[in-house]
């Protein structure tokens, strides 16, 4: 395939939160034979409940996750999410996937065309959330 013949060693899908597109990535990054890692991102619903980072409508973040049993993916984590929503998705994600796991929290926010670093999280902060 190409990408592994060009010297790439392996696909990390971002961002996954739409279930109609999620399919679609997981079974084009398949195709490649390369190994697959997917990163998923999560909101918190007016409730407190984890929800998939979809602002059409409340997806639980459990369904988005779900398609994790469908293909043979080698680490999943929590990416592109507020610090205090990543671990509460982690801990759905660790239910789901007994494979490696990743996370990186937003820190600060986006405003076309560049990111802000005015609200960021302060070190200590985050390496509560971390060890949380």
């Amino acid at each position: 395939m190409l990408l592994a013949d060009e010297g790439c060693g392996l696909i990390i899908l971002e961002m996954m939160y739409d279930p109609k597109r999620i399919g679609l990535a997981f079974e084009a990054a398949t195709q490649t034979g390369l190994p697959l890692w997917a990163g998923f991102s999560a909101r918190r619903g007016a409730d407190g409940s984890v929800l998939s980072f979809a602002r059409e409508r409340e997806i639980p973040f459990r369904e988005v996750i779900e398609t994790l049993n469908d293909y043979d993916v080698a680490a999943a984590g929590v990416m592109h999410s507020e610090s205090s929503v990543t671990g509460d998705a982690i801990t759905e994600l660790k239910a789901n996937f007994r494979g490696p796991l990743m996370a990186y929290p937003d820190s600060g926010y986006f405003r076309m065309p560049h990111w802000q670093f005015e609200d960021i999280i302060p070190p200590e902060e985050f390496l509560r959330f971390a060890r949380d």
